[in-house]
């Protein structure tokens, strides 16, 4: 069926869950409408789009009857921030939009299977997996075909095989990543998320305070050098990373942020993006998030000394956010 050019509400109408993301909640509309996700994106943005841009959003809430409000915070919004890229999604400000996987979506065939929803959590790089099945997320269909929103429907790939668990291999996540993907969770929106029961793997206490923005930038700080690279730098700052790739960080991160709280030796000596850290320092406006970055600092300033750590440990004196006896009380 193609779009009708003078655009009427379909017949089959409904509002967008709570936890589901716009684009997909889209292409589920679409085909319970008989049309593809082609029809949507030659009329809504260009022939040959990957996905929905948010501009998009009033006419398909118009044209399913759901929220228009609701649908649009389930879109990425890009726009710019003093100068840079920035993005809105799910209420939330997100100063590094490359964390968030907007043409190139990711599953969980469990999920999947279940409701045949495609859950917003799911857009965000560093959610590597499903709290409530415990299994890694997949961003590629067993044909090897990279999963797109440009498929038949929300559970059938191009090539013809579903995107559940009847064709899909789900592989365990890593305790690490669940304990991740769990906070995440929390932090975007607990009311609105599924009752998940809290991984035995859990970060340590200072995490509940930050925001999403900040959370997500902490931990691709802490893990987006490898421990066998040659310079203490990313290999290429902002490109979209694999959930296979995404997943491997997240585990760093987890690693290197538990063994600096808790004061445990390091596997190996943690390399940090010094002019990341100092970005996301400079940049933070919350107070609890300023604390956070502080803490982190003088932790490896005492750790692993060096002139640039020196040199941000200077700027801010409330370095007791992790409760230390050694350290001085803000």
């Amino acid at each position: 069926m193609m779009l009708r050019t003078e655009l009427t509400p379909f017949p089959w109408r409904e509002e967008i869950g709570l936890d589901e993301d716009g684009v997909g909640f889209a292409l589920r509309m679409a085909t319970m409408n008989g049309l593809t996700f082609s029809d949507l994106a030659r009329h809504l943005a260009s022939p040959g789009h990957l996905y929905l841009p948010a501009r998009a959003s009033e006419t398909i809430a118009f044209m399913f009857g759901c929220t228009p409000e609701r649908l649009k915070q389930a879109f990425v919004v890009r726009r710019f921030h003093h100068g840079a890229h920035a993005a809105d999604f799910l209420g939330y400000q997100f100063l590094r939009p490359y964390h968030l996987r907007q043409p190139h979506p990711q599953l969980c065939p469990a999920c999947i299977q279940e409701n045949r929803r495609a859950q917003a959590l799911w857009s965000i790089g560093l959610v590597t997996s499903c709290p409530k099945h415990s299994v890694r997320l997949m961003d590629q269909c067993q044909c090897g075909r990279p999963i797109s929103w440009r498929r038949p429907a929300i559970d059938f790939c191009e090539c013809g095989l579903r995107l559940t668990t009847d064709d899909q291999r789900a592989l365990t996540a890593d305790p690490r990543e669940l304990a991740v993907s769990h906070q995440v969770a929390r932090l975007v929106d607990p009311a609105c998320q599924q009752v998940i029961a809290r991984p035995p793997n859990c970060l340590p206490c200072g995490f509940d305070g930050l925001s999403i923005d900040t959370f997500l930038r902490v931990l691709w700080i802490f893990g987006i050098v490898e421990a066998g690279q040659v310079v203490s730098h990313p290999r290429c700052a902002n490109r979209l990373l694999s959930t296979t790739q995404a997943a491997a960080l997240v585990c760093r991160a987890f690693d290197r942020l538990v063994s600096l709280i808790t004061n445990r030796p390091f596997r190996e000596p943690p390399r940090i993006p010094m002019p990341a850290l100092r970005a996301l320092y400079n940049e933070c406006t919350e107070s609890g998030d300023r604390r956070f970055i502080s803490s982190l600092i003088s932790r490896l300033h005492k750790r692993i000394p060096s002139r640039q750590l020196h040199r941000l440990t200077s700027i801010d004196p409330q370095f007791s956010l992790f409760g230390d006896a050694d350290e001085p009380s803000s």
